[in-house]
């Protein structure tokens, strides 16, 4: 099996909008980001897709993704960047402003995804200061247990050291037992999670756990 580590390109938009809606996903039955939109799985991903080109959006655009290609085959995926260190004016504004543009969204139904917007953001914990991040982490199901997933840390956390960062962070669903045990098997600990009633309503999961390592 021949590996080779590589930055996200263009045409490998469809790919990462696959990793980021299975890593949304997590253990759950229904993608959270499913449930924001409202809408399947195949016009979830036409969105992430979008998102992935706004390079205002540090965690999703195509840019600070790097991809495992096994044989020529793009098998895993992994996103590294500095967390946004500015809020922007309007919260969710590209996640709304996509949504309207590709589906042609009513005002009321952009309402609602504002609204659910703001309750997954009471399930986070804040970011770190001064931190490199780590967050859309997938492989295809073909190649799991092949040890991918590891080679892309050890690549994604050097991309941190050049950066002068000292430490990195990844957030975890709360009960996504194997991407936890991933995490801490490349050195994560568990630093503290953030819960919340209306969160676990909505996702059907309580809230999410942030880890961190030395780099």
């Amino acid at each position: 099996m021949q590996v080779k580590i590589r930055p996200a390109r263009n045409q490998d938009i469809p790919f990462l909008a696959w990793v980021m809606f299975t890593a949304a996903r997590s253990h759950l039955a229904v993608c959270p980001w499913s449930v924001i939109y409202d809408e399947s799985e195949t016009r979830t991903q036409i969105l992430l897709a979008r998102l992935s080109q706004i390079p205002a959006l540090h965690w999703s655009h195509v840019s600070k993704f790097w991809i495992a290609q096994v044989d020529g085959t793009s098998a895993a995926a992994m996103c590294g960047f500095v967390p946004a260190q500015t809020t922007l004016s309007i919260p969710a504004e590209p996640e709304l402003s996509v949504a309207k543009q590709e589906f042609g969204y009513s005002e009321q139904r952009l309402a609602g995804i504002r609204e659910r917007l703001t309750t997954a953001s009471h399930g986070f914990p804040e970011d770190l200061p001064n931190i490199w991040a780590i967050e859309n982490v997938a492989v295809l199901a073909k190649f799991r247990g092949k040890g991918l997933i590891d080679q892309l840390f050890e690549h994604t956390l050097e991309e941190g050291r050049k950066k002068g960062f000292k430490q990195v962070q990844i957030l975890s669903l709360i009960g996504n037992e194997p991407g936890q045990r991933a995490f801490e098997r490349n050195g994560f600990k568990v630093l503290s999670q953030k819960t919340n009633a209306a969160f676990d309503e909505l996702f059907g999961t309580p809230g999410a756990k942030l880890l961190t390592r030395n780099l």
